[in-house]
């Protein structure tokens, strides 16, 4: 059971490195991260209020994740213009979207009441 858990870490591990090799969007992201850390360190804010900050920014390279997972199985299902494919892979960039927009609001909701 260990051997399990350990192999789907690291399959994880390479999930999260191939991407962030591969998609800028999910490397601008994660290199972000240590930028909002510093920003969220320096308000004068409960600690769990930066808590929730940042666990709701993480959903943010998760969404990333998963879009990009999408994107690249549609790829390799056809190379021609497909309208359900063009569908999947918008609203999955769109998920990411509403993701970003969540984090704002949170953070704008956090800092300002």
């Amino acid at each position: 059971m260990i051997q399990k858990i350990w192999a789907s870490f690291i399959y994880s591990c390479h999930g999260i490195r191939a991407t962030f090799v591969k998609e800028y969007s999910f490397r601008l992201e994660i290199i972000a991260l240590p930028f909002l850390c510093l920003l969220v360190a320096v308000l004068n804010l409960s600690p769990l209020r930066k808590t929730i900050m940042l666990a709701v920014y993480l959903l943010v390279p998760c969404l990333e994740l998963i879009n990009s997972a999408i994107e690249k199985l549609a790829d390799r299902l056809t190379t021609e213009h497909d309208l359900i494919i063009q569908f999947v892979k918008d609203a999955a960039s769109a998920a990411v979207m509403v993701g970003i927009f969540f984090v704002v609001i949170i953070w704008i909701g956090c800092i300002c009441f």
